[in-house]
């Protein structure tokens, strides 16, 4: 395939997070409302009206800042948080040294968010009403690359309900083939990777979602 295909093909992977990305948040407020929170729907489609003006400047572009993506993972986090019977508890940690560096360095638009979502809504679903969700996020650099890894609480992902997971809008496909094209094919380690968090008997603590992203600092 050539440079310019490949262009091509990764703007089209980009532009394919917008409405994926808005027509899931409006159905959870949605589902809120008929509920009969009125009012705070209201602030959530306030809140969600900023969240989409990042998403739309964001898929316009090829590259974007971790800083932005950061952001905006935080946005959405913090919305599908209030939108659970309990809510659930986050974090966000990032190395010291990048800590410096987000706003030079650079990922893919919406790299995260496909996870993210696959966390909360599918691993972090059996603690919705008891509020005991925990989500995790970790921002690394390994070997030139950045290394990031979604961890949550939740029961896992069976050979059942991993259809479910990846048919969640975007699929994991979308995130791989954005790093394959950004990375040239160059890395032999695996680029993405979902698997669940077991213990030393084998029971299933949680899913945890790891990718790897070409360092790219500009």
């Amino acid at each position: 395939m050539s440079t310019h295909e490949l262009a091509l093909k990764y703007d089209l992977l980009n532009s394919q997070m917008n409405p994926h990305f808005i027509n899931n948040a409006i159905q959870s407020i949605c589902n809120s409302i008929t509920k009969g929170n009125v009012a705070q729907s209201i602030n959530w489609l306030n809140r969600l009206s900023h969240l989409y003006r990042l998403v739309q400047k964001s898929t316009k572009t090829k590259l974007i800042t971790l800083q932005e993506e950061v952001e905006i993972s935080k946005l959405y986090i913090e919305l599908q948080k209030d939108l659970f019977d309990h809510g659930f508890l986050y974090s966000i940690k990032i190395n010291n040294v990048l800590k410096d560096e987000l706003q030079y360095t650079k990922v893919p638009p919406l790299i995260l968010q496909p996870l993210i979502e696959n966390a909360i809504l599918h691993g972090l679903k059996s603690k919705k009403k008891t509020g005991t969700g925990e989500l995790n996020i970790t921002i690394d650099v390994e070997d030139e690359m950045l290394y990031i890894c979604i961890t949550d609480n939740g029961e896992g992902i069976s050979e059942v309900k991993k259809d479910a997971y990846e048919a969640s809008g975007i699929s994991l496909e979308n995130i791989n083939e954005r790093l394959k094209i950004i990375n040239g094919d160059v890395c032999e380690k695996e680029l993405l990777k979902v698997q669940n968090i077991t213990n030393d008997t084998g029971m299933t603590l949680g899913t945890k979602s790891c990718l790897r992203i070409p360092l790219i600092q500009l």
